[in-house]
């Protein structure tokens, strides 16, 4: 065979690939870049509501390999949370997808491509970004950067082109800022993010909008509410870029991270603002501050129920505790409930259910912990104002210092209520299930 015969084969081979990429790339999947901190990574318990009726066209991609739920770094899957990796929580693109979906025509799908690492600078999420530098690092930061080879940008690059195989890119969901309060230089490094993104993909510069999410307001309590003066002033070279605001969304009580309920409003508002950019008008929004849902559950033949006449209100602090109104008066810092030596097995048990009689006002926590010693960290949960928990056992995790581990159920040890100690918390009833007490289908 000559050298010009050789050549035009090639050429033809190389054409037909590219042509059969085009070909099973379709344009009706539209798929989001979505990177940040650990609000964007899931910092509230996912509930048993955000499993339920996850449509099929919302898809996530999977950034790293999961154990629980089995997923494969770079394939597709159902947008079942955790989303991003395994034991994070819910995060703004569980309800921005969704709310996306009920906007758009049937035959459109919606996938995501999430890397976030709790605690990191806008810096770490740079082209340009040194991972020699981990080494100055706290350790479990250096584990959150371990699951990207260290190197997050590089690991959204090699995902997304993935993606845009099988689909569209979009536009790109931003939630960072916490770790880069008040320096007024985030938005030039952010707006080189976008840059380097869409030249590494191929991408004409300025063709797809960039959402940047508001961090949890002063007024809400928020300990880097001040940046959001950052935030809200986009450069004027950066037209793509827009802000989704976090007004009056309640955060969990550490002053940075929002509660499960604020991030689907959250997510919600995303996809509105990201609809805004399609023409979409006055969409439809399920989830909005007016539509809670809160069971009022109850214990069935079988279920574990921790009983309040073994109540301890001074596991840890001196405490009261009256079984007749359900009273809980913690000492400072206080902790009652159940302790055991010989731990209860809950693990064949789908939910735990928490109810108060009423909305707490002592930055109430429920805790559980799989061993005796009290100083081990628990999982906890806030009931940030509410007076219900219904939180899903087999996803319970703990957030060590060197990253996040499940809770071993099988062997629970103490279950209770921490609090400042200022303002009692009535308690109504504890206890294990299988029924979801959010599973409304039989209750129409």
């Amino acid at each position: 065979m000559n050298y010009i015969k050789k050549l035009f084969l090639a050429a033809a081979a190389t054409l037909a690939s590219v042509g059969a990429m085009q070909a099973e790339q379709d344009p009706n999947f539209h798929i989001y870049l979505c990177l940040g901190q650990s609000n964007m990574e899931g910092n509230a318990q996912i509930e048993p509501i955000d499993r339920q009726n996850v449509p099929e066209r919302f898809k996530v991609m999977a950034c790293v390999d999961y154990s629980n739920p089995q997923r494969k770094q770079g394939e597709w899957y159902t947008a079942v949370p955790p989303l991003v990796r395994e034991y994070t929580g819910l995060t703004p693109m569980d309800y921005f997808g969704r709310t996306m979906l009920d906007n758009l025509p049937e035959d459109v799908k919606i996938g995501v491509v999430p890397v976030a690492v709790g605690g990191c600078k806008i810096e770490h999420l740079d082209k340009d970004y040194d991972p020699s530098t981990l080494s100055s690092e706290a350790d479990w930061f250096r584990n959150f950067m371990k699951a990207y080879d260290n190197v997050p940008y590089a690991r959204l690059v090699e995902c997304a082109k993935k993606a845009q195989e099988d689909g569209v890119i979009k536009g790109i969901l931003l939630h960072q800022g916490e770790s880069n309060t008040g320096n007024p230089e985030w938005w030039n490094k952010v707006h080189k993010v976008y840059n380097d993104l869409l030249s590494d993909l191929n991408l004409e510069p300025n063709s797809i909008p960039l959402l940047a999410g508001e961090v949890v307001t002063s007024e809400m309590g928020g300990v880097c509410g001040a940046h959001n003066a950052v935030i809200d002033n986009i450069p004027a070279d950066f037209a793509m870029a827009h802000v989704v605001s976090a007004a009056d969304l309640p955060q969990k009580g550490d002053g940075l991270h929002f509660t499960a309920h604020a991030y689907r409003i959250l997510g919600c508002r995303y996809a509105t603002e990201m609809l805004a950019t399609m023409g979409v008008k006055d969409p439809v929004v399920a989830y909005s501050e007016e539509s809670i849902f809160v069971p009022s559950p109850t214990p069935a033949e079988g279920d574990y129920i921790f009983n309040l006449k073994d109540f301890n209100p001074s596991i840890f602090a001196e405490g009261t505790f009256d079984e007749e109104t359900g009273s809980f008066k913690g000492g400072q810092w206080g902790f009652g409930g159940w302790e055991s030596s010989d731990p209860v097995d809950l693990s064949k048990y789908k939910y735990l259910v928490a109810e108060l009689y009423e909305d707490e006002r002592d930055n109430a926590h429920l805790r559980v912990f799989d061993t005796m010693d009290y100083k081990a960290v628990p999982y906890s949960s806030a009931f940030s104002g509410g007076k219900l928990i219904v939180a899903e056992l087999d996803g319970m995790m703990k957030n060590l210092e060197t990253g996040i581990e499940p809770l071993n159920t099988a062997k629970v040890y103490r279950v209770g209520f921490w609090g400042f100690g200022r303002n009692p918390i009535r308690i109504k009833q504890v206890f294990a299930t299988n029924n979801n007490p959010y599973d409304i289908s039989d209750k129409k």
